[in-house]
């Protein structure tokens, strides 16, 4: 009779070891990676509630649905809007041609300071 049972040899079991090891570090980099993203978004959120703290100290006065009430009409003024308007080109500009940008840049601020 033919033995047709599956034997584990050494080879398999290391194999199957190191795919384990590898499973936990893709888990391990994974969790890690997660973590770094919550910590940048947490960051950014804080950033925001300072600015809007910074230039709106009675906010704490007000209730959720009345604060994005008062931000949805802020944003949308005309000098919002071209203010944005401009930080966008300004930011297309730099993407576009970072060297030149930054020459442009350093004008600006000696020109600033005069």
């Amino acid at each position: 009779m033919i033995n047709t049972e599956i034997t584990t040899t050494k080879g398999i079991e290391q194999a199957q070891k190191q795919m384990e090891q590898a499973k936990n570090r893709l888990a391990m980099e994974k969790k890690k990676a997660n973590e770094e993203r919550r910590k940048r978004e947490n960051h950014h959120k804080y950033m925001m509630g300072g600015v809007i703290h910074k230039y709106f100290p009675e906010c704490y006065c007000f209730e959720e649905s009345e604060i994005d009430e008062i931000i949805r009409v802020a944003f949308r003024t005309g000098e919002v809007q071209k203010t944005i308007s401009g930080i966008k080109a300004r930011a297309n500009q730099v993407l576009s041609s970072p060297a030149e940008s930054e020459v442009k840049a350093g004008e600006f601020e000696s020109n600033e300071s005069r």
